[in-house]
């Protein structure tokens, strides 16, 4: 118990950066850099709630899109699997810097939505397992 819980505030101190970092990046408009942030907070948040549920962390892309197709299938929510479409252009982006701000903006809102709601499961699954961070 321990280990997971040394894993998952591993995890949470690297979405903290994330963050700071994703809004760093929003305040100087730099859309490449604010997309890739947001990816990693996704793939942190979604390595939780994968250890949490007796999982391994998620390393590559294809682990973490089939995480979310699964998660979206157990709680019967399809709006999971959209929002983690717009995440994936928002990686791609980072590569290929394509976005204008309008399409970022809307790309970043749903990355938000997706982040909030992965937040929410993990505040739910910590409880029900007894478990404080």
């Amino acid at each position: 118990m321990e280990e997971l819980i040394n894993e998952i505030r591993r995890r949470l101190n690297i979405i903290k950066s994330y963050s700071k970092n994703y809004m760093e990046s929003l305040d100087k408009k730099e859309y490449g850099k604010a997309s890739e942030m947001l990816w990693g907070i996704i793939n942190n948040l979604a390595s939780i709630l994968s250890i949490l549920n007796g999982g391994k962390p998620i390393s590559k892309h294809s682990e973490l899109r089939e995480f979310i197709e699964s998660l979206a299938y157990i709680l019967k929510d399809e709006e999971i699997i959209d929002l983690f479409r717009s995440c994936e252009i928002l990686h791609a982006n980072y590569f290929h810097n394509f976005l204008d701000e309008i399409l970022f903006e809307s790309y970043r809102k749903d990355a938000e939505k997706l982040i909030n709601k992965l937040q929410e499961l993990i505040i739910r699954e910590l409880q029900a397992k007894g478990i404080k961070i």
